[in-house]
């Protein structure tokens, strides 16, 4: 799906926005809706909009906000008065306004207050309306035919409004409000209130979303709106504490986002991608917040896996892009989906996806010692494998790749777009040569795809090679070993530009080097694939004023022709990037390096409300300006922005257990900003762990606190002994 359609509504930044499983609710700033542009605005159930428009009046007249706020979880704030009227003074009402999900149940509340010297006889209006528009519709896709919208409907207890769409499924919004309506006008509730000095009255309204099929329709179960607000195992994850409160802020946010995407589904809690245009889950995004919440809770990760193994491609199906052992790009139930007026329904447009679910799926194993969950999904890990081998490496290059096509019958050409690159970078312009053209020609190989692809390879040799003799295959260890080292000699090679000391981000069609300096083989340094005497010259590129701003690392170099801070890929800053970026510096023994990306993010954290990361900012250097200037349209919360925050925890501790040998390497520092972290309860190779990290001086003492199984815990240095790199408005730090 393309991530920035034409006819997007512009701006995000100001929406208040709540999730409980798969419900959403997108207000502006002031709690009303409005759907009279292409707009994430509005009460959503999966794919389909139930609500586009909601605005309170208070004798007519628009209330002015003072104040609103999302910062608790399920539930959005908003106190507003009114302006001056011919019988009202300024100021004279109060009106606060409660959003809630709450088990499923939405409700509205308002209070309306009387701050006034005397008693006051107030009109309160409500305009409600759906437009009932399919996910795409509401982002600006046209279509040629809807179906069949019905009247507004006063009912015993409120309101109903209903559409039967061209899937044959009636789709219904019941408003129920308490007290009784003194009238409704087809678009507008009234309610009188007589409220008396200093007095208040409320005004309840519950919010009811219904499918139901006709019984001549075969179709999938409309969905089931959870009653559970949380998996039964998010209270059993590692516990923390920290030193410093902003960074506890930053954690402590990044779980709630967490808890708030996840959507409960027949294998387990998977995070919808990020709020409000992508609250569905995507393949690429459930997997790299899993491989960033391991130190967290690796039950995720298990749901995830589960997810996509139950959707994995069986067929040939040039529509949806599915082949057999594909994983899936992303997920829709609504109208459009259902009738195949997009091909979006199960997509499988991504080409990271399948060795993430490799990446994913080992490193599950190997956090945990699961080898029930390996039998169990052992033919899906093995489809997985025959799809790189026999798919993904499309030219028998050697690389897995992609080749873009527009699946036939597609309606709608603004969806086209979005399916030219299909790496995390999936705009139309992500793909750029370093003379500003965009790359035509297909397949692409990505770099860090090719590192996804190394890693899997690396791990599971690893985990075929140490597991006990009869789960054990130590042939299909050494192959995978010994492709492992093919494909590193191959990439450092292929990828590798001498007249820039860094690595391409990507080879086009034809094997030519796509030139552009960009972060993609940052993501080479996490995955190990870049050899140790180049590492240095990545480092000190990444580390230079052209990539690094005093808020993170660019998309792109600021010294290219494509770069442009405000693009969604080619100069902004992803946190997520940040965070797998900082995991590679640290694995290489750049731990000054690493600091200075984690303390970017930190202090890009005050730019933002409840220190929460977006999905990704502009990368306007602070000389301009002097502050972080936002991206309007990025998602916020979204899935692996959150697992970034918990990412750096594993960063910080170096861990990488052993679970069939019962053993945990552990390689601490603690950024200059942290003097003291403990950790409970941390779930690790079989086993508990507890830590506790301080700093005296230079050094970092770490104190295992609680080990009731008997962990061998291993301590490693964390930095390597090279010369350290400085980065702008960064002074250089000692290891």
């Amino acid at each position: 799906m393309p991530k920035t359609p034409p006819g997007e509504d512009a701006n995000v930044q100001h929406r208040r926005i709540i999730k409980q499983g798969p419900v959403v609710l997108a207000s502006n700033e002031d709690g009303s809706m409005d759907s009279s542009a292409p707009s994430s605005q509005g009460l959503f159930l999966e794919d389909t909009r139930y609500l586009s428009t909601f605005q309170i009046r208070i004798d007519g007249a628009l209330p002015l906000l003072l104040g609103s706020s999302e910062e608790i979880l399920f539930e959005a704030s908003f106190l507003q008065t009114n302006p001056d009227l011919p019988n009202l003074s300024a100021r004279g009402i109060g009106l606060l306004q409660k959003n809630t999900i709450n088990d499923g149940a939405v409700r509205i509340d308002l209070t309306v207050a009387n701050w006034s010297r005397e008693p006051q006889s107030v009109e309160i209006s409500i305009e409600v309306g759906s437009d009932f528009f399919d996910f795409f519709e509401a982002r600006g896709v046209k279509r040629l035919k809807r179906g069949e919208m019905r009247q507004p409907e006063a009912t015993a207890d409120g309101v109903k409004l209903e559409y039967l769409g061209l899937d044959h499924v009636l789709r219904t919004t019941h408003i129920a409000v308490d007290p009784p309506m003194t009238r409704f006008d087809q678009s507008r509730m009234y309610f009188q209130l007589e409220i008396g000095v200093n007095d208040r009255k409320g005004i309840g309204l519950s919010v009811t979303l219904k499918e139901e099929a006709e019984e001549r329709v075969s179709l999938q179960p409309a969905p089931e709106i959870t009653r559970h607000p949380k998996p039964p195992w998010f209270d059993d994850c590692t516990r923390t504490t920290l030193s410093n409160a902003r960074v506890e802020a930053i954690l402590q946010r990044s779980i709630d986002d967490l808890e708030v995407l996840l959507t409960e589904f027949p294998e387990g809690w998977v995070p919808a991608a990020g709020l409000p245009r992508f609250g569905v889950p995507f393949g690429r995004d459930s997997l790299i917040t899993g491989l960033e919440t391991l130190v967290w809770n690796h039950h995720l990760s298990r749901d995830v896996l589960r997810f996509l193994a139950a959707r994995q491609g069986k067929e040939n199906n040039p529509w949806n892009y599915e082949q057999p052992g594909k994983i899936m790009h992303e997920m829709h139930t609504g109208e459009l989906a259902r009738l195949k007026e997009v091909p979006f329904g199960l997509f499988y447009g991504s080409v990271d996806a399948t060795p993430l679910f490799l990446v994913l799926g080992a490193e599950y194993i190997r956090w945990t010692g699961d080898l029930e969950l390996f039998r169990e999904l052992k033919p899906n890990f093995e489809a997985a494998w025959t799809w790189i081998d026999e798919y993904g490496d499309i030219d028998g290059s050697g690389y897995v790749q992609y080749q873009a096509h527009t699946p036939p019958k597609l309606s709608s050409a603004a969806l086209t777009v979005g399916l030219f690159n299909q790496g995390w970078k999936d705009n139309a312009l992500a793909v750029m040569y370093s003379d500003g053209t965009m790359v035509k020609d297909h397949p692409i190989a990505l770099a860090e795809v090719q590192g996804y692809l190394y890693r899997a390879l690396e791990l599971w040799s690893a985990l075929y090679r140490d597991m006990p003799e009869s789960e054990g295959m130590r042939d299909e260890a050494r192959k995978l070993a010994a492709r492992a080292d093919t494909l590193r000699q191959k990439f450092n090679k292929d990828f590798w530009m001498p007249d820039k000391r860094y690595y391409a981000m990507a080879l086009d069609g034809h094997h030519r080097q796509v030139d552009s300096v960009t972060s993609n083989p940052g993501h080479c340094l996490w995955s190990r694939l870049i050899d140790e005497h180049c590492a240095e010259d990545v480092v000190k590129r990444l580390m230079d004023p052209s990539m690094l701003t005093s808020w993170g690392i660019r998309t792109m170099a600021n010294t290219e022709k494509a770069y442009n801070p405000f693009s969604y890929h080619d100069g902004s800053v992803w946190p997520f990037d940040n965070a797998f970026i900082a995991a590679g510096l640290k694995k290489y023994g750049y731990v000054a390096e690493t600091q200075r990306v984690f303390d970017a993010l930190v202090d890009a954290s005050l730019y933002f409300e409840y220190r929460r990361w977006p999905e990704v900012y502009c990368g306007v250097s602070r000389d301009i300006g002097g502050v972080l200037a936002r991206q309007p349209d990025a998602s916020r919360p979204q899935a692996w922005s959150a697992g970034a925050g918990v990412l750096f925890l594993q960063i910080i501790l170096g861990i990488a257990p052993r679970p069939f040998s019962s053993r945990v390497d552990i390689s601490p520092v603690l950024p200059s900003c942290l003097t003291e972290l403990t950790l409970s309860n941390m779930s690790i190779a079989g086993g508990r762990l507890g830590l506790r990290l301080v700093r005296e001086g230079n050094s970092v003492l770490m104190e295992v606190t609680d080990n009731p199984s008997g962990l061998d815990i291993v301590i490693h240095p964390a930095a390597r002994d090279h010369h350290h790199i400085s980065g702008p408005d960064m002074p250089a730090m000692s290891r």
